[in-house]
């Protein structure tokens, strides 16, 4: 099955090792990133989205006038904008990179975040709500005729988009560990997203997506983020990533701290994690997320190339064919990952589907 590899661009060049005030915006620098994320072989880069960020339809179609095959995996909140109007919004930037556009659907961490844009549903009725609003993005993409709709949670009359995606549909990524948000992804994601996870871990998320999802004749992809620290050898490797936590440390006070990560499953599942030690399978690093608890999303690979493709194969071999990889030096590691891992990956993804 094909493979996958997206990146991540923010809205300033930042990380923990080097870390901006959180408000610092940077044109320049996501033009740079785009640049060096598309030369460097990435298939899309991931674009989030919060309460307090920086409009991200603005800043993707920035990244489409400045690359030339670099995708977008957009986030997206269901309900802050009518579907309609954002399904249009939506085709019109898959135009701006044609078939280059993902949209990852994202319901929100907690209530605070949500309550902080004028929106008081729960959790699970937020989730209620996506069904919906996926279901109407994906009718304004295909039909012919303007639509008239009255739900449970929206209505109007003569809904239409005159100017479809490229390929007449944009693929929904959907992540979630919840009950309510794995009723959602059986039924609508193309791509089930989830934070970084151990290999065993990644094992339970397929089978359990793919149990909600075959119901309803659905088969969806599987992303996993990571991090990764690389070295020309695995000693090498290994002070990185040493030389890497003693810096996050010395940088604590410094970092945004996400009070309301704790109340969502998956940063409460990569907390689990954290608790089960600091390296774990082949090349699992946890060291970042034992500093930073439920907070970070920083479970890491460690190795020289060769080794972080091989433990990468393993993620593929149980069912996962799309990533998000990053390192912690914002412009360095984009460059390494492309230049040194990516191509390794694709290689060996090409000889498992030749051999199957």
């Amino acid at each position: 099955m094909p493979v996958e590899i997206n990146g991540l661009i923010n809205h300033n060049i930042s990380s923990e090792i080097a870390p901006l005030p959180f408000e610092t915006f940077d044109p320049e620098g996501i033009v740079r990133m785009a640049r060096l994320h598309d030369a460097w072989g990435y298939d899309k880069v991931l674009v989030a989205n919060a309460a307090v960020m920086p409009d991200n339809f603005t800043i993707a179609a920035t990244i489409a006038a400045h690359t030339t095959r670099l995708g977008v995996m957009l986030a997206h909140r269901p309900g802050f904008i009518p579907p309609t109007m954002a399904a249009r919004m939506l085709a019109t930037l898959d135009r701006l990179m044609p078939g280059r556009l993902g949209v990852h659907i994202i319901t929100a961490a907690s209530d605070e975040e949500t309550q902080a844009d004028g929106d008081y549903l729960t959790k699970v009725e937020r989730y209620d709500r996506a069904k919906e609003y996926i279901e109407i993005l994906r009718a304004m993409w295909t039909s012919d005729a303007p639509i008239t709709h009255e739900g449970k949670w929206f209505r109007f009359t003569g809904g239409f988009a005159a100017v479809k995606p490229a390929n007449r549909d944009v693929p929904v990524y959907f992540g979630g560990m919840s009950p309510a948000a794995l009723e959602v992804a059986g039924q609508y994601c193309d791509t089930f997203a989830t934070l970084s996870d151990t290999v065993a871990g990644m094992t339970e998320v397929v089978a359990k997506v793919r149990a909600v999802a075959a119901p309803h004749g659905r088969n969806p992809d599987f992303l996993c983020s990571m991090r990764v620290v690389l070295g020309e050898t695995e000693a090498e490797a290994w002070a990185r990533a040493d030389a890497i936590r003693d810096s996050v440390a010395a940088n604590m006070g410094k970092l945004a701290v996400n009070t309301v990560a704790a109340k969502a499953d998956g940063f409460k599942r990569t907390a689990e994690l954290a608790a089960r030690g600091d390296r774990l399978e082949k090349c699992f690093w946890n060291g970042i997320n034992q500093l930073r608890g439920g907070q970070s999303n920083s479970g890491a690979l460690v190795g020289t190339p060769a080794q972080v493709a091989d433990a990468l194969m393993d993620y593929y071999d149980a069912g996962v064919n799309k990533f998000i990889l990053r390192g912690f030096d914002p412009v360095d590691d984009v460059i390494g990952i492309g230049r040194d891992l990516i191509p390794l990956v694709r290689a060996a993804v090409a000889q498992r589907d030749a051999a199957r």
